[in-house]
């Protein structure tokens, strides 16, 4: 009976140490290579500034009052907390002109609590990826002693 429950033990360990050993990479070397996303993924939200025409649509259909309407240009136009943003594409599905639109852009991060909103002009450029890395400028290796090293 002891037998049984060891030997059970000892495939499992095998069936780990296999696939641990001998299985392809399941990840991908980010930032260097990106896994491409839908088109109807729901990333971030661009604004095109001369199609808005200020109706406010956007920010009476937002769930969580992440837009908020500012002055600009003479015109009210969406400012978007990113903060507050869930995403659910309610904005662009209500603007009648298709001013908002989203981008597959989707991984974003903020050093500051102040830099996640986004008032008309910095929404109009947010589709643009501003991690843009060219092939071979950062190269990671691991040294025993010091850890990680950047080159």
């Amino acid at each position: 009976m002891k037998d049984a429950g060891v030997l059970r033990h000892l495939k499992a360990i095998s069936t780990g140490i296999k696939y641990l050993l001998f299985s392809k990479r399941q990840t991908c070397p980010y930032p260097e290579a990106r896994q491409k996303v839908s088109e109807k993924y729901r990333g971030m939200i661009e604004l095109d500034r001369e199609k808005c025409t200020s109706c406010t649509m956007c920010a009476r259909a937002c769930p969580p009052n992440a837009i908020k309407m500012q002055m600009e240009e003479d015109k009210e136009m969406p400012c978007l907390d990113y903060a507050r943003c869930v995403f659910c594409g309610y904005c662009v599905e209500v603007c009648p002109t298709n001013a908002l639109e989203h981008k597959s852009l989707h991984d974003l991060a903020f050093r500051d609590y102040g830099e996640h909103k986004f008032p008309p002009k910095k929404l109009s450029e947010a589709g643009k990826d501003p991690y843009t890395i060219p092939k071979g400028e950062v190269k990671v290796k691991i040294d025993e002693k010091k850890g990680l090293l950047y080159e």
